[in-house]
């Protein structure tokens, strides 16, 4: 896709797409969190629209895993390919902070697409997030 293009730290572009996509659409009431102050805001824009977003964070404790969180596509960009985008540009710049590996915690119905960029499953479903069913996931980056 060359009319898209990503940015990085654009915290209140990506909280207009959560807001929108997690908030609106889905009905999850407690979006926010205290990671989004530390963590890399990432935002792709097609067209020059923003169109999704994402976030990665370190884990506090150990700085070779980060975690990938809040990938969110507005409903007229989605199945175009951007939310990969989005999901390499994280585990990018992850690895240029030092990572090993990168762990999401995903919604269940989710776990096809992302074990098609190589995530793998671990744990059982869980309801963590508001009731919803989720499951962790993980992908090295030795590759990188």
């Amino acid at each position: 896709m060359s009319d898209v293009v990503v940015k990085y730290d654009a915290k209140e572009d990506a909280f207009a797409i959560r807001t929108k996509v997690f908030v609106e659409e889905q009905g999850y009431e407690n979006e926010f969190d205290d990671i989004d102050d530390r963590a890399i805001h990432v935002v792709a824009a097609a067209g020059g629209v923003s169109a999704g977003c994402a976030r990665c964070f370190v884990d506090e404790g150990d700085s070779s895993c980060y975690y990938i969180g809040r990938v969110a596509m507005l409903p007229e960009f989605r199945r175009r390919g951007i939310g990969g985008m989005l999901v390499r540009a994280c585990e990018d710049a992850a690895c240029r902070k030092g990572a090993h590996i990168i762990r999401l915690h995903a919604q269940a119905r989710l776990e096809l697409w992302y074990g098609s960029m190589g995530y793998v499953r671990f744990g059982e479903v869980d309801y963590e997030d508001e009731g919803q069913p989720h499951i962790w996931m993980e992908k090295s980056l030795e590759r990188f």
